[in-house]
């Protein structure tokens, strides 16, 4: 009978473990760059450049349905040469800026010659672009220094190369304070 008493006893003193397992789902900072124009027109004029010449190119950025809200960049590299006998001068320059898009470069420190970093939002303040949103184009029109000689287009080997790269990070979640471009550029880490 004691034993029984024990074994009973026992029974109420022991529980088994319990397990709760909790999933954390981290948003999505997805975009999409195109250069609608570019591959219509623009291309094919860039074939065969002359100094001077302008053509269409048109940078845009969307944030897809599936991104969460976002500051978005846009980072342009343009051959350097000597044009004109001064040293590291761009062989481009872009057309007017598109509507709320800021260029930050000379802010920035650590850029090399032909590097422009392009913000949406204003000079102290990025703009939070939420998803399914495309932005106006950064620029649409690209132009050749009109100051190239033919010397020069031979010393680049007749071929230049513009590259656009763009960049987001989530709106939500920075530092605190780190809303002015430079500031979110920097958290890229880049």
């Amino acid at each position: 009978m004691a034993v029984f008493a024990v074994g009973g006893t026992l029974a109420y003193l022991t529980d088994t473990s319990e397990t709760k397992t909790n999933t954390f789902t981290f948003g999505n900072v997805d975009i999409t760059l195109t250069e609608p124009t570019w591959e219509e027109t623009g291309k094919t004029a860039a074939a065969d450049m002359a100094p001077g010449q302008e053509v269409d190119k048109d940078p845009t950025v969307k944030v897809e349905t599936t991104s969460k809200n976002a500051y978005v960049f846009v980072k342009v590299t343009i051959p350097t040469s000597t044009a004109g006998g001064v040293a590291n001068t761009e062989l481009f320059t872009v057309g007017t800026l598109g509507s709320g898009w800021t260029d930050i470069t000379s802010a920035m420190t650590g850029l090399n010659a032909g590097e422009h970093v392009y913000a949406y939002g204003t000079a102290s303040a990025m703009t939070s672009v939420a998803k399914n949103t495309t932005l106006p184009a950064v620029f649409t029109k690209i132009k050749a220094n009109s100051a190239l000689t033919a010397t020069e287009l031979e010393n680049i080997d007749h071929k230049a190369n513009v590259v656009v790269n763009a960049y987001a990070i989530q709106a939500e979640g920075l530092p605190e304070g780190h809303t002015s471009p430079v500031a979110v550029w920097g958290d890229l880490g880049l």
